[in-house]
């Protein structure tokens, strides 16, 4: 396609989330998150894409699916379940010319297990166990905070991680809590922080790394960023003044990488309890063992 076929391809879609460079002077028109982005492409900086297997949860129009494979991945799996999305992701596909990206466009973050059975399943005869498609990396991006229960969707993923494998995590973050805090934006009608009816929660710092460690995750704490960030959208996201008790909260946003390791690599005395599948929904236990 020539930069006219591609524009005219481009502004036919309803929606973009994601700025994706089409070349030939083309970018998608995407949300002004760039500030948002940059950020977590510094926390990106830190893990060694060249090739390795990627998993983008809730890629949209695959912006960092997309990057993973330029980044030198030799496989990028990425899932969603907005299909109004995967027909932005095919078109940047074929514009772009990816060859190492698959798409999955009917999967939750809560059944990644379940639901990517036929990708770990199918070897064409090669007798690759299951454990060894499993990702080196998984990128969670911008997901946790609209997630009604995001500890289930961080067991997910560390249930189709390897072992010493990097999940890359970006998400809605309250800046000036030092406690352990997980904080509940209310239903829909009702939005204390986040104007924002996908929004369900934000965690503080500590949270955030508590969560992560129950989920079977050391996290990498130098590789941790954060910044305040207003959303700059006029209709979603933007803070709420609804609620007084909240306004002590400052909102920003956070990156950080994290390692996925078993409960024998976790240094507290109950580690072992939260290996168990009852105490940890979500966490697939099977899929752990090589």
């Amino acid at each position: 396609m020539d930069t006219k076929e591609i524009l005219k391809r481009v502004n036919s879609l309803p929606y973009w989330y994601h700025k994706i460079n089409l070349g030939h002077g083309v970018v998608t028109p995407g949300l002004e998150l760039d500030l948002l982005w940059n950020n977590l492409r510094k926390t990106r900086n830190k893990i060694n894409y060249k090739g390795k297997r990627v998993l983008d949860v809730c890629s949209f129009d695959g912006m960092f699916a997309f990057e993973a494979e330029k980044l030198g991945a030799k496989e990028v799996v990425a899932t969603d379940c907005l299909y109004r999305s995967q027909e932005n992701f095919l078109l940047c596909r074929q514009i772009l010319k990816s060859t190492k990206t698959k798409l999955f466009y009917n999967v939750s973050p809560y059944n990644l297990v379940d639901r990517l059975d036929i990708f770990f399943g199918e070897d064409y005869g090669n007798k690759i166990k299951n454990y060894y498609k499993k990702f080196d990396i998984v990128q969670h991006l911008g997901l946790l905070y609209h997630l009604r229960d995001p500890m289930y969707s961080l067991s997910q993923a560390r249930s189709v991680l390897k072992t010493n494998g990097k999940l890359l995590i970006e998400t809605d973050i309250i800046l000036n809590e030092k406690r352990s805090v997980l904080s509940y934006n209310g239903l829909p009608d009702l939005g204390r922080y986040r104007n924002n009816s996908t929004v369900w929660w934000l965690p503080s710092k500590l949270c955030l790394f508590e969560m992560l460690k129950a989920s079977l995750f050391r996290v990498e704490k130098k590789t941790y960023r954060e910044f305040e960030f207003k959303v700059p959208q006029k209709e979603y996201g933007k803070i709420s003044k609804k609620d007084n008790f909240t306004k002590k909260y400052k909102l920003g946003r956070c990156s950080v990488v994290a390692t996925a390791v078993t409960f024998k690599d976790l240094d507290f005395s109950a580690a072992k309890e939260i290996s168990r599948t009852f105490r940890n929904p979500g966490l697939y236990k099977p899929f752990l063992i090589p």
